[in-house]
Order: structure tokens, then sequence, then C-alpha cells
């Protein structure tokens, strides 16, 4: 009882009280008590074994635990928009899974603004959206650049331009996106500073559906340079790099407050931001 006591910075009589305690609260006797010290009883060897378990289950609960906390388990929610996800995601997110294969990311293709919404109503914990979104009272960091381009099947006039001018493209119908893509909203805010019409064709909501009308020489396309790169681009289209100044866009990487996101959400943007730093 006396080593016992020594070894935890305790009085024996504090050990003795609470081994008192405890056999009250279990009404079994624990230990025999004689002249010569105390002999554990067989109630209080098989509470010994259940104190071993015990004391197993909480090293392996704390391991367990500390992995959320250091952000080596746990689950992100990611809402981001559609070129964030064909452009930069499908190679920065497999190698995210890959360093940290405990971490579950739950990714939800959004429109922009529906993101910033959804971040200041707690929905997500991180969002990928352009910076000209307005996000007043969200944290961001930088993550990736894209550049409008024009996309004509080949052949077209404009194949083979090293650049060209909004203006220009007015020239020729246009395959366009629907009217809540923040590429549609830049065009048309363009062609009303030229105070000239952009002649419509066909609208579509996808990157897929735009390449396929493009080549089939409906109209020309406004997309970014990296929803319609090599990779997804089996050929038949050409892409000329848009030169007015609002055609350069940046990508962002927002959340309410950092401190406050789970670790394994801190690992995530801190992944992407030195994914974007390292990579072009």
């Amino acid at each position: 009882m006396a080593r016992a006591a020594e070894r935890h910075f305790m009085a024996a009589s504090a050990v003795s009280k609470r081994i008192s305690d405890l056999e009250d609260a279990l009404s079994a006797r624990l230990l025999d008590r004689h002249s010569g010290g105390v002999r554990p009883t067989a109630a209080g060897l098989e509470l010994v074994e259940h104190a071993k378990g015990v004391v197993d289950l909480l090293q392996r609960l704390r391991a367990d635990m500390s992995q959320y906390s250091e952000g080596t388990k746990g689950d992100v929610r990611v809402y981001a928009n559609s070129t964030s996800i064909v452009g930069f995601l499908d190679r920065d997110l497999p190698e995210f899974l890959v360093r940290y294969p405990q971490v579950e990311v739950r990714l939800e293709e959004w429109s922009s603004p529906y993101i910033v919404r959804s971040l200041k109503d707690g929905l997500a914990d991180v969002g990928l959206f352009w910076s000209e979104t307005p996000h007043a009272g969200l944290e961001t960091v930088p993550y990736r650049l894209a550049r409008l381009v024009a996309v004509v099947p080949d052949g077209h006039a404009l194949t083979g331009k090293s650049g060209v001018h909004f203006a220009e493209t007015l020239d020729f119908a246009h395959v366009a996106f629907h009217e809540g893509s923040m590429i549609h909203r830049l065009s048309v805010q363009a062609a009303e500073g030229l105070q000239r019409p952009i002649r419509t064709r066909l609208q579509v909501t996808s990157f897929d559906a735009m390449r396929t009308m493009v080549s089939a020489g409906v109209g020309i396309g406004i997309m970014t340079d990296v929803t319609v790169a090599a990779k997804h681009n089996r050929g038949e289209l050409c892409t000329v790099p848009l030169l007015d100044e609002w055609a350069g866009l940046e990508m962002k990487i927002g959340y309410r407050d950092y401190d406050a996101l789970p670790r394994a959400a801190q690992q995530f943007v801190e992944h992407l931001s030195q994914a974007s730093q390292t990579t072009t």
C-alpha cells in the first residue's frame, strides 16, 4: 500500500480510503487486511483484470482521438465550383486522399455565390469559388489562376491567332453558358460595355456540352483554359486567349474561421495552398 501511494504521490491513508470507498460502491471486499499488509481477494483480482481492460480501452481511445486532433482522421465538407473540380481538384484531391487515407472529403459541386452563402451558413467547411464573387465576412487564401479563352473548331477564322479581344468574338455566333454562370455574367457585362449584342445560338450547362457544340460548329465558346485543356480536348478544338484585362481569373479557398475549422479541414486547406504554389 505504501509503495502504491509513493508511486502516485499520495498518502497511504488516501489510497486506503479510496479502496474502502470502492469496496462500498461495489459491495465487495477487494483486499484482505492483516498485520503484514494486504492481499487481494478473488473479487480484487477480478477487478484488476477489468481495470486493465479499462486502461487499454482508454489508451486506444486516446490514440484514436489524437488522430482527429492531428488531422489524420476526420471528414471535410467541401463545396467547389465546376471549374475548380474539372480544372484543379482532379489532381489535388487524389493527392490529399493518398496522404490522408482516413480523412473523408465530402465534395459537392455548386455555383460560386451559393458556395459563399453556404460557408457563411455553416453548411460547408471549405469552399472553392471565384474571387470576383462577393465574399465579405469570409477568410480566403489564393488557390489557382485561370484565363478565359475563345474556343473554336479547328479551321475557324480565329484559329492560329496568338490572342483576341472579346469584341472580335462578337462577330461570330456564340455557344454560351447558362445565365447563372460567372463566365456568362462577365461576357454580358463586357458586351454591354461595348454596346454590342452577343449572338447566342445555344446555352449549355456543362463543359462537355460546350466542347461538343463548339466542335460541331454551332458557334464559338468562352471558357477557361483549364476546362478546355489537352486532357479534355480530343483535338477538334483550338483555343485563343482573350486579351482583355477582365479575362484573368483567380480561384479562392474560403472558410469562415481557420482556427475554428476541424484539424482535417485545416490540413485540406494547407494541402491545396501548398499545391498551388508548387505546381502550375
